[in-house]
């Protein structure tokens, strides 16, 4: 009889551990810097975020590490970056709801202009607003974006200053070689402000 009972018990717990076992793994929000590229894909974003750009966009793709200056892919990659060099997303606006940044790049020509849009969840909508915050016409491969908590960048006293009361934010950052600068971009009084930093 124990036999038995063992061999039933080993059945039943084999049957209860194969569905977790084939579950497929949750996607992380993080990658190494290596593995990026598989997140810059527009797919990885909303939906109706996808297919604006799709309609608005189609001559533009989200930047990715392979197209980045040497000196704009090193200093990247010592960010240890999550996501892509093209997207980045947080609690921008507030804290219910994540906003999509996206840093656009011309097909054709890598290192041509490039596009900083932000997407944000409409209250009560399942659409996204749009916002146009920065473009320009060469060195796109210089570029790229990243999440950063407001903690880092401004105390207390700066918080009130700015009126900056979003946990995050992100950086626009140029690390091209002969000219490096970088701008955190933060939610205040009502729409996206940009402040230049030694970061």
């Amino acid at each position: 009889m124990k036999p038995v009972a063992v061999a039933i018990s080993m059945t039943f717990l084999l049957v209860a551990i194969s569905p977790i076992s084939q579950q497929e793994p949750a996607p992380t929000a993080y990658a190494e810097p290596n593995e990026g590229i598989h997140l810059c894909k527009a797919k990885t974003l909303p939906k109706t975020v996808q297919n604006r750009l799709k309609q608005e966009f189609a001559s533009w793709t989200v930047q990715d590490q392979t197209v980045l200056s040497p000196s704009a892919r090193k200093r990247w990659e010592s960010e240890k970056p999550s996501q892509c060099p093209g997207i980045a997303m947080g609690r921008f606006e507030n804290a219910k709801a994540l906003s999509y940044a996206v840093l656009l790049i011309a097909q054709d020509h890598a290192d041509a202009g490039y596009k900083l849009l932000v997407f944000s969840p409409k209250a009560g909508q399942p659409s996204y607003e749009m916002r146009a915050l920065d473009s320009g016409e060469s060195g796109a491969s210089n570029f790229f974006i990243h999440t950063v908590p407001m903690s880092k960048f401004f105390d207390s006293k700066s918080r009130k200053a700015f009126r900056a009361y979003t946990s995050e934010g992100f950086l626009l950052v140029d690390a091209a070689e002969q000219e490096y600068e970088i701008n955190v971009y933060f939610w205040a009084n009502g729409t996206y402000q940009h402040q230049a930093i030694d970061y």
